[in-house]
């Protein structure tokens, strides 16, 4: 019997080419007055916030845009995008980019609406009441952010990374256009291609897993085998573009209600300490860690190996796991991913440190399969380095 269990997404979900045209539809449901677009300085250069500002003029409104967002986005600057938003008056948000705007975007809406600052939100369900309403859309297809109730900021002053759980984060509509994806330079196409990857992986493998997302996680595994080698190496391939724009949709869903494992819990650390990118910490420590959590899900790597299209009909359940993980190092190796540690500038002496931040992750430790102590996580580390 399926114990009690609860499925968390955004009010309303629109995919497909083009569908950016129908921001105005959202804009007319909450019957908007002073929108303020969110955005980062890369999806400004890309032409990409104009023709969502476009949208919103077609509307008949004039919108405020906020665009001081870096990579990573530090608490303080969640703090200076929520001030804005609320001296402005601003009554709906809309987030277009990456995963720094998007989550910027959500500190943004629960900042304005419940005052106080990013930090007396970190944890889960903190929050206390509504956010403003945000429409979320994406302009790269890896982080999920669009439909979960996380939003992920860099503590500078503690060279760590922490997160904000509540259902107050959820949009109220994902606008999914893969269209907006078609410029993404093959390196960024890679690096989210695989963050996407281990959200399902993860999701997937995960304690808190439901047939739920377990449905969507084995499918975005699937997608993105078939179709982010294609995205690199031909970015204007629009059913690539299609199909790996869902695959991280599916992703979100699942891991927005499974939580991730000690991958994330690892690479939270070496964004957090080294600046990392998110996408390309996760893909390095992925499959090292994959092969470590192997004995906890036999049954289910197979499942992944399968997916992934390896031929594992008359291979026993460790081989299928080990097929698992080599066929995630090949797609990371294909698709032009560092493979250690080292090749990110990381030096032995610290791994130490990565491993102590890393277990400070309790996030990420407890839906992790397998139990997790610091001498685990370090010889991971030493693993992969």
């Amino acid at each position: 019997m399926i114990s009690a269990t609860t499925f968390k997404t955004p009010n309303h979900i629109l995919y497909g080419a083009g569908s950016v045209e129908r921001l105005a539809e959202i804009l007319e449901w909450f019957k908007c007055r002073k929108p303020v677009v969110i955005s980062d300085p890369g999806v400004v250069q890309a032409g990409i916030t104009a023709r969502v500002l476009d949208v919103v003029k077609k509307y008949g409104v004039d919108a405020e845009v906020y665009t001081d967002i870096e990579s990573d986005p530090d608490i303080r600057t969640a703090d200076r995008c929520g001030q804005a938003v609320k001296k402005a008056g601003c009554d709906f948000i809309v987030a277009v980019g990456g995963g720094s705007a998007l989550d910027i975007a959500k500190a943004a809406s629960i900042l304005a609406a419940n005052g106080g600052k990013a930090e007396d939100y970190l944890g889960i369900e903190r929050v206390p009441g509504r956010g403003l309403p945000k429409a979320m859309i994406p302009t790269t297809a890896g982080t999920g952010s669009e439909v979960t109730n996380v939003c992920v900021l860099s503590l500078a002053e503690h060279r760590t990374k922490k997160g904000i759980v509540s259902r107050h984060l959820l949009a109220d509509a994902a606008i999914i256009d893969p269209g907006l994806m078609v410029s993404l330079p093959p390196r960024i196409t890679a690096s989210t291609g695989m963050d996407a990857l281990t959200h399902a992986i993860e999701a997937y493998l995960s304690r808190f897993s439901t047939p739920w997302t377990d449905l969507y996680a084995i499918e975005a595994v699937s997608l993105i085998g078939r179709y982010l080698r294609k995205a690199v190496v031909d970015g204007g391939n629009l059913d690539a573009r299609e199909k790996m724009a869902m695959a991280s949709c599916y992703a979100g869903l699942a891991f927005g209600n499974a939580a991730t494992g000690m991958v994330h819990g690892i690479a939270m650390s070496l964004g957090g300490q080294f600046h990392i990118p998110h996408g390309v910490a996760n893909a390095v420590m992925l499959p090292f860690v994959m092969e470590w959590n192997s004995v906890s899900r036999l049954e289910k790597y197979s499942h992944i190996a399968a997916a992934m299209g390896e031929p594992i009909r008359e291979m026993s359940p460790k081989r299928a796991a080990e097929r698992a993980v080599q066929a995630v190092r090949e797609l990371s190796v294909d698709i032009g991913i560092p493979q250690h540690l080292r090749e990110l500038g990381i030096k032995r002496e610290d791994l130490e440190t990565l491993a102590k931040d890393a277990m400070t992750n309790s996030r990420q430790i407890a839906p992790n399969p397998r139990d997790v102590t610091f001498d685990e996580v370090m010889g991971i580390l030493q693993r992969a380095f």
